[in-house]
């Protein structure tokens, strides 16, 4: 059997690591990745080898060579420009003449290859995906299989309320030569994205082999370190070069340990390194070959590659210094910091936690280094939740990190794009607003500063002024629960997608923003009129003369000035007569009876959210609204979304409204994605929704009451079941083993149909915690469903 090892990645979530390596050569106690990959599959039998390269591949080949060093045969498939997993494999088609293995050169594993082809041969797969189990399963391929192991779903990077299993694609794959009849060449082509998903659509032999055993894809900084302390721990079989000195401590050839040192286990001291007097190495340290240390030197969970220098009572604490790094006397290097290679820290100097010093860069003596040495630092985990990028204004979001953050959204547009900027009149948004302006700038982009808008307003006009994407910062809560959240908007303006929303993670963990010089900064520009146009825009699309002629009363009420700014001259063109309440602890619904009134209507502050109160002062429930949405899009005449936690009934209503309804995610963006071809949607906008409602009344010549009671009686039920973060990938996969062969629906979270309703369990995005939405024929039906999931997940989130 041949195989193929991809080793084209630049491995960017790792930089600056990867700044002077592609990632399949970053060490492993003191050898390339790489390496252990051809060891693996040496150990099985396994010596004919192509490479594929693309990122500075004369690294590897001057490394590697043809292999023979090594007892292999290797032969390089060079892409001049990136071709994806499949298309990179295509590249080597020539090559892979009977039934082959694909690997990649930057994972660590030791899963049994054998009776990986065992199961490969008898199920006789055209390709056979290897899989192992995580805890969270987030940045990796989704897998469902059948007992035999055949796929039934493949999901490629999901949010948590895609997350089925947590069962995931390895990146190991055993393939036929026909699979590559499906690739294209010299395109980019994924095998996750695209050729798997393909041979599911078409019902060929896909089939899935959940491996035991150590694999680690070495994804991220902190990734990279453990991985190392997982060797040094035994828990992946692995050969380590070296002599055992101590339990769990090894040692190279020529290594010199001064008096009174203090080695403790688990460590790894390579070849030629030296260690000073009275210092203390370990636990978990790993110092490449060729380095030097001065006495008193302390190292604790750090990674030290070779030929650095580290001075005189210098402390290491989780760090991961490069090749030929030179560190001062009393240095303080930080957990999680790194410093790239062939830099200089000076003496005394402090490179605090999470810092990162890219190669050939100087930190003076005595400096404290709080941010990292290229543009900027980062600080949380992942950036994005349901709403946004969210943070606790002055604190959490100050206005460095709202640049840094815009800047990283600008630098993944294409150059010299045109960014609409605006805010709410919360004044510590305008503050960051001006943050975001001058970041825009400074990678040369055309700003459009809207000023103060609501986001409904704000996101319109982003799409009627054919900006290349969008900017909002609002205001969220209250009192200590204040928040401000930032939203970016695409060309049509959406929210942006997960693709987008990882590119922009990524510029920004990697602080890789675009920086051009400074003849080229942006220009700005001052929008004018940008309420007139969306007022318009709304007016437009109702029968303006018909609802004046009915002179409907309402009630208003919005904590707002901005949002109240833009409701009350639309209502009164509409020729309502508005009774506006102010404060928001006030009884609407016995001000709606007490004035008997049409319609009672409560718009939050971003005039996103809001709630209706029918003539008889009932407030309209979620459920209720989400109906009564479907119905007030008719007049759109298209489909519309419908998000997957809505009332069965909505599809019998729409059969007989006729208009078709799509189910989606019950997100901002899925919700006006399904209809993106209108400027303006009743989801997510409560100015045009009170628009809406209003033209439907009058349309059809009834009360809101009247409207409700004409709708057919539902029941549902929702609770929340606390559930740790590292358990719902476990929780998902079993719940999907346990309802197997009964009706689903996958759109979001697991949707399970029964004869008289469904429950539909989705993991939350940000919290620990599982949401469960369940519709039955009563209400006792409905808490029932609700109850026997919520005893389900209690047994599954257990190890």
């Amino acid at each position: 059997m041949k195989a193929v090892i991809m080793a084209g990645g630049r491995g960017t979530r790792l930089r600056p690591l990867t700044c002077y390596l592609p990632k399949p050569m970053v060490p492993l106690l003191d050898r390339p990745c790489m390496e252990y990959s051809i060891d693996w599959l040496k150990q099985y039998g396994v010596t004919d080898i192509a490479v594929t390269v693309q990122y500075l591949p004369q690294v590897i080949r001057t490394y590697f060579g043809d292999g023979a060093q090594l007892g292999v045969n290797l032969q390089y498939f060079e892409e001049t420009s990136p071709l994806g997993t499949a298309g990179s494999v295509k590249n080597a088609e020539d090559f892979l003449d009977e039934t082959f293995l694909v690997i990649s050169g930057d994972a660590l594993m030791d899963f049994n290859l054998s009776e990986i082809i065992a199961f490969h041969r008898s199920r006789r797969a055209l390709a056979t995906i290897v899989l192992t189990k995580v805890e969270v399963p987030l940045e990796y391929g989704v897998v469902v299989t059948e007992p035999n192991g055949q796929i039934m779903r493949f999901l490629e990077k999901p949010s948590w309320s895609e997350v089925f299993s947590d069962t995931v694609n390895t990146g190991i794959y055993v393939l036929e030569p026909e699979v590559l009849r499906l690739v294209a060449g010299g395109v980019e082509v994924d095998f996750g994205k695209q050729v798997f998903p393909a041979m599911l659509e078409q019902g060929l032999a896909l089939y899935g082999c959940v491996a035991e055993g150590y694999w680690s894809d070495i994804g991220n900084l902190n990734q990279y370190r453990q991985t190392q302390f997982d060797m040094l721990m035994g828990l992946v079989d692995v050969a380590i070069k070296g002599e055992q000195l101590f339990p769990r401590v090894w040692t190279g050839e020529q290594v010199r340990i001064g008096d009174g040192c203090q080695i403790q286990g688990p460590s790894f001291i390579g070849v030629g390194t030296v260690i000073g007097a009275n210092s203390k190495i370990g636990p978990y340290a790993v110092l490449g070959r060729y380095n030097q240390t001065e006495s008193g030197v302390d190292v604790e969970r750090s990674v030290v590659w070779s030929r650095s220098h580290v001075g005189k009572g210098t402390v290491l604490t989780g760090a991961t210094l490069c090749n030929r790094v030179q560190i001062g006397t009393g240095v303080d290097v930080g957990e999680a910091a790194v410093v790239g290679e062939k830099s200089r820290i000076g003496n005394l100097a402090v490179i605090r936690p999470g810092v990162k010093i890219w190669p050939e860069k100087s930190v003076g003596e005595g400096t404290i280094q709080q941010t990292s040495l290229i543009w900027g630092h980062s600080v949380f985990q992942g950036l994005f939740d349901e709403e946004g990028i969210s943070g606790i204004p002055n604190i959490e979001l100050i206005p460095e990190m709202a640049g840094r953050i815009v800047s990283a959204y600008g630098s993944c547009l294409k150059s010299g794009a045109t960014v609409s900027v605006s805010c709410d009149d919360y004044p510590y948004c305008g503050v960051l607003k001006f943050s975001a302006i001058s970041s825009l700038l400074a990678i040369g982009a055309r700003v459009r500063d809207i000023g103060v808008a609501p986001a409904p307003v704000a996101r319109y006009e982003c799409r009627r002024s054919n900006s290349d994407g969008g900017v909002h910062i609002r205001s969220t809560g209250e009192g200590e629960d204040k928040r401000i959240v930032l939203q970016f908007f695409d060309a049509e303006g959406l929210p942006i997608d997960k693709g987008t929303e990882r590119k922009v993670e990524n510029a920004f963990f990697q602080e890789d923003y675009s920086r051009p010089s400074s003849r080229a900064v942006g220009s700005f520009e001052q929008a004018t009129r940008i309420v007139d146009f969306y007022i318009g825009e709304v007016l437009s699309r109702v029968k303006v003369d018909a609802i004046r002629g009915r002179r409907l009363k309402i009630v208003f009420q919005c904590d707002s000035s901005q949002v109240t700014g833009i409701m009350l001259p639309i209502l009164e063109q509409l020729g309502c007569q508005v009774i506006t309440v102010f404060g928001g602890a006030a009884d609407m619904g016995g001000i709606v009876r007490a004035n008997t009134v049409d319609v009672g209507i409560k718009l939050d502050g971003s005039g996103q959210d809001f709630l209706f109160y029918s003539e008889t002062g009932r407030a309209v429930s979620r459920d209720e609204l989400l109906i009564l949405q479907m119905l007030m899009a008719v007049k759109e005449q298209g489909p519309v979304a419908v998000p997957v936690t809505a009332p069965s009934v909505v599809e019998e209503l729409s059969e007989f409204a006729g208009i078709p309804v799509v189910r989606t995610k019950a997100v901002l963006r899925s919700l006006l994605e399904i209809s993106r071809v209108q400027p303006l949607q009743v989801h997510y906008d409560g100015f045009y929704s009170v628009v809406s409602l209003l033209h439907f009344l009058v349309g059809e010549d009834m009360t809101l009451q009247g409207v409700i009671d004409q709708f057919p009686q539902f029941h549902m039920s929702t609770d929340m079941v606390p559930c740790p973060v590292s358990a719902k990938g476990r929780v998902m996969r079993r719940l999907m083993e346990d309802i197997k062969g009964q009706r689903l629906e996958l759109i979001e979270g697991i949707k399970v149909l029964t004869d008289d309703g469904w429950a539909l369990i989705m993991p939350d995005e940000d919290r620990a915690l599982f949401k469960i939405v369940a519709q039955g024929s009563s209400r006792n039906k409905a808490e029932e469903l609700v109850t026997l999931y919520k005893g389900k997940i209690a047994v599954y989130r257990q190890a």
